[in-house]
């Protein structure tokens, strides 16, 4: 396909886009959202995705360093004419958000210490037990606790956290400064990452979310909120009316029944007024591409480095490439 034939596509799809999402946020709010009657936000969202063809992943890489999650690279990629971000943003031990990768249930993996903080990781000794209580690992725990660490989902306490370099040179960055960054930078996007959570965890998720951004409305309306399973999605949305819900599309042997089904999945979507959908690069190939970019969904296909491989992802209908580098690399 052709370059001007892609973005004639794109200017199609945004039209079906607006007319198909006031229209799902009008049913599914019964005529009660503050949407259902005005789509500038939702132009004006449109035309951030427009503007590029990157998402920056986890707030920009450098260096060769990704999952940084720091306004330090955040910034760099703003000033370069980039709107639309996507950070990890996670709990510390004692519940404060912070822009941190995540697995399943708010776990800092070994990996999310070592190669994403650059930390040493704090947990190696009391591993090294395996499950196994002596005397010394109970001492070995209750020391990690004093210290502020949750020993559990293997996190630290925001001020253990926020003393950190990030790969030993980068701002450790609290969700609180993002979203002050948000709020004097009007025309940025935010796709939150919040792992993968159990509808109680997301509901907490996103009620801290909300109480971090206290009555700044504004910000929180342009956070592309959701996550990866139908019921994050509900939970993200008893927690606040956010107008921009994302929604997974995962591996077929990890996708939910009821959306299971390419065609199933964008019509749930439809029904469900969610603007945007997310995926792994290795899911958006071939009829499920075609069906899903077929849709009035904005599409966001992660994480690719190389441009080559990034225009074929574009050139199959994807909106935007979740992207560490390719950012500075195409300026």
């Amino acid at each position: 396909m052709a370059w001007g034939d892609m973005k004639e596509k794109r200017r199609y799809k945004y039209r079906g886009f607006v007319l198909v999402l006031v229209l799902g946020l009008f049913l599914s709010a019964c005529g009660d959202s503050k949407y259902s009657g005005d789509n500038d936000l939702l132009k004006d969202y449109r035309k951030a995705v427009d503007s590029s063809d990157y998402i920056i992943h986890a707030l920009g890489g450098e260096d060769n360093h990704s999952y940084i999650n720091s306004l330090d690279v955040l910034d760099k990629a703003y000033q370069a004419g980039f709107r639309v971000f996507e950070a990890d943003v996670s709990f510390t031990s004692d519940e404060v958000l912070v822009c941190a990768h995540s697995g399943e249930d708010n776990v800092w993996s070994k990996n999310d210490w070592e190669q994403r903080l650059g930390q040493p990781y704090p947990f190696m000794w009391l591993d090294s037990f395996s499950g196994i209580t002596t005397g010394e690992s109970l001492e070995a725990e209750q020391k990690l606790r004093d210290e502020g660490y949750d020993v559990e989902k293997r996190t630290c306490s925001y001020d253990t956290f926020n003393s950190f370099k990030i790969q030993g040179k980068y701002s450790a960055t609290s969700f609180d400064e993002l979203l002050d960054y948000m709020e004097t930078h009007t025309d940025m996007y935010l796709m939150l990452d919040a792992g993968k959570r159990s509808y109680e965890d997301t509901k907490k998720y996103y009620e801290g979310v909300v109480v971090a951004a206290g009555d700044r409305t504004e910000v929180l309306d342009r956070i592309i909120a959701g996550g990866q399973t139908t019921e994050m999605v509900k939970a993200a949305r008893e927690a606040y009316d956010f107008p921009l819900i994302n929604l997974y599309f995962d591996e077929d042997e990890k996708r939910e029944t009821e959306i299971y089904e390419p065609e199933d999945f964008v019509k749930y979507c439809e029904k469900e007024g969610i603007t945007s959908l997310s995926c792994d690069k290795g899911v958006f190939t071939g009829d499920a591409a075609k069906i899903l970019s077929d849709s009035d969904l904005i599409i966001y296909v992660f994480t690719i480095n190389e441009e080559g491989e990034a225009e074929g992802v574009l050139s199959q209908g994807a909106d935007m490439v979740g992207t560490d580098f390719l950012w500075y690399k195409s300026n």
